[in-house]
This record gives structure tokens, C-alpha cells and sequence, in this order.
């Protein structure tokens, strides 16, 4: 196929065709869609993008399921621009494929598009077999606008679909935090860490609701679990002087000067905010 005529040429991403160039030719697509999927459950990325492509350059007409591979690799890539014309293509030639319409919905909430990514995820989310990712979606963007009820009910509809889901349950737990269902976040939150115990936003948003609870010890070891405790006391500061908890908010920044010098002046900003907060506030903000 020459290259004017390559119709899959911007998938490719660059690279791929010219790195196996002297890859043993294949039958058929089928063959080559093994490959990828082969390739993909290795690790190999690069192969697999280059197999499925090869797989639809010999096909008669576009695929729908080898197309939204090659979006799959491109998302996990963050190469946004080239998955979304991937799972466009894909939504040309079947409206209702779910994994597309899913996966593009995702995409526009990462584009902070979210009026947009409704558009695609809730039909889908409507169907009786809707992918949990379709509900964890719009459970997301239900609370960026503040609703946090509509939201409960997506990451449980997420749930009933595939229950222990670690990323659902973390996001059902933050949601119940910002709605100040503080049990509830912290039942939430240790669900996913039992599930995935190296979990790193889990385990800070366990400190976040610690932090609401005034627990602060526990907050900073948890939001300190990778290692960072400079970040854990600026991060817990930070919460505490949200929260109206003055001087312990200027405490833990005065801590994380003393533990860091790579966060002393973000700490040292927080803490000058802080008092010009205090002196205008008067005595009255001190707890």
C-alpha cells in the first residue's frame, strides 16, 4: 500500500512500521490480530500497534474491534489526539460500541470537555449491560459539578458490574468526603486499599478524611505511605487551613520546611498565606 494511499498512516504514531519492517509476513488479519493480542499481554505495545494496523491494511473494509485496539494503545500512551480519532472512527462504523463511546467520554473528561463526555457516556450508561468505566465516568463528572448524590449512584451502579473495583471505590470514597459522609469515605477508601493495598490516592484521600476528623497523625502517615513526608505535612497544612485549623495548618508547613528543602517555599508560601490570613482575620480564626 503506498503511503498516499495508507489510510492508517496516522494511527501509526511514527515508528512502528519502520521498527518491524522485517517482520515475518502473515496470512491474513486474523493472524495478525493475534499477534497484537499476543503482544499486548506481553507488554509490547509497539508490536501489538504495529499488527493490528497491519492486520486492517490488508482488511477490505475498516474494523471496528481492531480500530479500538489501536485507540486502547494510543489512550494508554496518552497520545489523547490519536486515540480520539481512533474510537471516532470506530463510533463511525458501530454507533453503539460501548467500549468507543466509553473510552471517548473518558478522554473528554481528561479535556475537562465534560458537557461533552456526558453526551457520549450517558446513553451508554442507560443500556442494561453498560460498562462499569461508563457509570465511574459519570460518577466523576457528577462531582466536579458538586453533585455528589448522582454520583453515589453511578459508582454503585459500577460496583453491582464489577464489584472491588479499587479505582470505583476510591472514587466512591472521595465523593462521600467532599459530601462530608465521613464513615462512609473512610469504609470506601480502606475497601480499596484492601483490594490494592499499594494504592496511592487511596491511601491520601484516607488522610484527607483523617485530617476532616482532626486525626492528624493518622493523616500524615497515611498521605506519607509513598515515602514523601515533606509532601504529607504540606498536603495536611494545606487541608487543616482549608478546614479553618489555623495553627495547626501553620505547624505542619513549619514541618515540612524542616523535612525538605525542595518544599520550602511552596510550604513557606502556604505558611505567608496563612498569616496574612491570621493578621486579617484577627485573633478570632486562631483554634
Amino acid at each position: 500500500m503506498s503511503q498516499e494511499s495508507d489510510v492508517y498512516g496516522a494511527l501509526g504514531g511514527g515508528g512502528s512500521s519502520v521498527a518491524y519492517g522485517t517482520a515475518f509476513p502473515v496470512g491474513s488479519p486474523e493472524e495478525a490480530y493475534r499477534n497484537g493480542e499476543a503482544a499486548l499481554r506481553a507488554g509490547d505495545t509497539d508490536r501489538a500497534l504495529f499488527e493490528y494496523l497491519r492486520g486492517l491494511r490488508m482488511e477490505r473494509r475498516p474494523q471496528a474491534e481492531a480500530l479500538y485496539r489501536v485507540g486502547i494503545i494510543h489512550h494508554g500512551r496518552g497520545n489523547h489526539e490519536l486515540a480520539d480519532m481512533a474510537y471516532r472512527w470506530v463510533l463511525e462504523i458501530d454507533p453503539r460500541h460501548p467500549g468507543a463511546g466509553t473510552a471517548l467520554g473518558i478522554i473528554l473528561i481528561q479535556q475537562r470537555d465534560y458537557d461533552q463526555a456526558e453526551r457520549f457516556l450517558t446513553p451508554i450508561a442507560a443500556r442494561r449491560d453498560a460498562p462499569w468505566q461508563a457509570h465511574n465516568a459519570l460518577g466523576v463528572i457528577a462531582d466536579m459539578r458538586a453533585d455528589h448524590a448522582t454520583a453515589q449512584g453511578h459508582y454503585a451502579r459500577a460496583l453491582e458490574t464489577n464489584p472491588r473495583t479499587p479505582l470505583v471505590l476510591n472514587n466512591q470514597g472521595y465523593s462521600r468526603y467532599l459530601a462530608g459522609d465521613l464513615p462512609g469515605a473512610r469504609q470506601a477508601l480502606r475497601q480499596a486499599l484492601n483490594a490494592n493495598p499499594n494504592y496511592d490516592l487511596a491511601w491520601r484521600n484516607l488522610g484527607l478524611v483523617h485530617a476532616r476528623e482532626g486525626d492528624y497523625d493518622t493523616a500524615i502517615e497515611a498521605v506519607a505511605r509513598g515515602g514523601d513526608r515533606a509532601k504529607a505535612y504540606n498536603d495536611i497544612g494545606y487541608i487543616s487551613m482549608l478546614e479553618g485549623r489555623y495553627q495547626d495548618a501553620l505547624g505542619f508547613f513549619e514541618e515540612a520546611m524542616r523535612l525538605s528543602p525542595a518544599y520550602y517555599v511552596t510550604a513557606s508560601e502556604n505558611a505567608r498565606s496563612l498569616d496574612q490570613l491570621i493578621r486579617r482575620n484577627g485573633s478570632e480564626v486562631i483554634n
